[in-house]
């Protein structure tokens, strides 16, 4: 008895291969919002961490979130290797360079060597504070599985906003005058 034509291998792998795509976009596209970003940090107390300075900073400097009480935050989860964040990288730093007084931006960089982080801050000319956090703390304290992860504090510690991914100029500027 033959087989039908479903089984065959010219419809049957391009099946598996649609499935799996699907499955795919499911994930990529509705999963993410599903599940608040940052697990439901968003309006409350952001989560305080002590990391040190690699880049942009007093040698040996370590920098504690909560001394920024009182200043608005933009916290940017990244890694050297992450396409995305070489794209938010310069945003951030026009950012960190118009609101210089009125809003501290600080680059996390996660998971990677505090020497591969300086040497990526130095190449890329950006002149706010650069964090290594190797261990990947503070990265978990957050949520940020998604590289990059921005997350805006407002004066009284808490987190405003939390954004995966490439955060435009103009939206966050919005964001910092809303506070």
């Amino acid at each position: 008895m033959a087989r039908p034509e479903f089984y065959s291998g010219k419809t049957l792998y391009p099946m598996i291969a649609a499935i799996i795509a699907l499955t795919a976009l499911f994930a990529l596209g509705v999963m993410p919002r599903l599940w608040p970003a940052g697990g439901g940090l968003l309006n409350k107390p952001a989560p305080d961490f002590t990391l040190p300075v690699v880049a942009n900073g007093d040698d040996g400097a370590r920098m504690r979130l909560s001394d920024l009480r009182d200043k608005v935050v933009v916290l940017d989860f990244w890694a050297s290797w992450c396409g995305p964040c070489a794209m938010q990288a310069p945003i951030l730093d026009r950012i960190a360079r118009k609101y210089d007084r009125e809003v501290v931006v600080l680059g996390i960089n996660v998971g990677e060597a505090p020497s591969l982080a300086r040497t990526y801050a130095t190449q890329k000319g950006l002149s706010y504070p650069i964090l290594a956090d190797e261990s990947g703390e503070a990265q978990s304290l957050y949520g940020a599985s998604t590289l990059p992860t921005v997350v805006l504090i407002d004066r009284q510690g808490n987190i405003t906003s939390f954004v995966q991914g490439v955060v435009g100029q103009s939206t966050l500027e919005r964001a910092i005058r809303n506070l």
